[in-house]
């Protein structure tokens, strides 16, 4: 308890008000921080909001629960100089793992962002990203299947092979909700001229491995590929996201996509919305961490920021070079293709 009382009887309500945007940053979705102050602290609502407000300082025995219960950094929010910085990350185990758990931390994620005044992304990717891919429910599944199957080695899937019609335990209502979720977020997205081709090989090694259950249901992956190539090809040149096969419904200048030219190192997303900003990188395959660590965040923002003035903008403008991006995309698509059909190799 020393560092806490530390904390109360030196700090000052800027210390304070730190906590409480780490606070903020990890509200359950449709909760706010005077509810959160309500319920974990056992106050009256009068009293949970002028701490909210910063009215009345938090006492030491108050700020270790909150500490504890949301796994938050003293260090950080005392202002403790130092070159580490606290992640949180989705723990996985093999025994309990659910497809539809992983996704729903996610969801709850843009919840979180949805619920503040304003909202935009901000991502670098190796690869096509998850959120792409809602718009092609097969290619999702199939995307977590390979993780679980091939990286997660999950015992309740060594039998499995994939079919058009496999369906996991996730439901078409989720990934719906999702998408819908997604194209309504602002997001400036950069890509190498890779992305995309990780998903292919990975549809062609999991077919020459014996895991589907036909070829023809390799096929119709590589066709739901050439299909969202085209899908993301037009939401660049409008610059809207829209839902596969769903009329747009977003406002104007909502997808700003980049192409890097050389090679993107890692994926990166950082949320900013009014409240504070968040990073999350990917690791172990699919899963990630996660920071609301502000001085990490910002400084990964302005390299984020740096990075885009050595791409070329291709939503909207640039017709040349997203054409080229995309035609060689399909390229691949079609050598894919004629590889799981037993004529040529890559």
């Amino acid at each position: 308890m020393d560092d806490f009382y530390f904390f109360y009887y030196f700090g000052t309500m800027d210390i304070q008000n730190r906590l409480l945007e780490q606070l903020k940053a990890k509200l359950p979705p449709d909760t706010s921080l005077g509810k959160l102050l309500m319920d974990d602290l056992e106050l009256s609502r009068d009293s949970a909001y002028r701490r909210a407000r910063g009215e009345t300082a938090l006492k030491p025995e108050e700020i270790n629960l909150l500490c504890q219960k949301y796994d938050l950094s003293i260090d950080k929010i005392i202002g403790v100089s130092g070159k580490s910085v606290t992640f949180q990350y989705n723990p996985i185990q093999r025994s309990e793992f659910s497809f539809e758990t992983y996704l729903s931390g996610i969801m709850d994620g843009f919840k979180r962002m949805v619920a503040q005044r304003t909202q935009e992304l901000y991502m670098s990717n190796l690869d096509l990203i998850i959120f792409q891919l809602l718009n092609s429910p097969a290619l999702l599944r199939f995307k977590l299947l390979y993780f679980g199957k091939c990286y997660l080695k999950l015992g309740q899937l060594d039998d499995v092979k994939f079919h058009k019609g496999w369906k996991g335990d996730i439901s078409d209502e989720h990934l719906q909700q999702m998408a819908n979720f997604y194209i309504r977020v602002k997001s400036t997205e950069v890509i190498g001229y890779d992305a995309g081709k990780g998903l292919i090989r990975e549809i062609v090694s999991f077919y020459e491995l014996g895991y589907f259950e036909t070829p023809e249901d390799a096929l119709f992956l590589i066709d739901e590929v050439a299909s969202l190539v085209e899908h993301i090809k037009k939401q660049a040149e409008i610059g809207r996201k829209f839902i596969k096969g769903q009329p747009v419904i977003t406002d104007a200048d909502n997808f700003h996509l980049y192409l890097h030219q050389t090679y993107i190192q890692d994926n990166t997303i950082i949320s900013e919305t009014n409240a504070y900003r968040m990073l999350y990188i990917t690791h172990n395959m699919l899963n990630y961490l996660y920071t609301i660590d502000q001085d990490y965040v910002n400084k990964s923002f302005a390299v984020f920021q740096s990075m885009l003035k050595s791409c070329v903008k291709i939503s909207e403008e640039n017709q040349r070079q997203r054409n080229a991006y995309f035609d060689s995309l399909n390229v691949f698509v079609d050598r894919a293709r004629i590889r799981i059909q037993g004529t040529d190799l890559f």
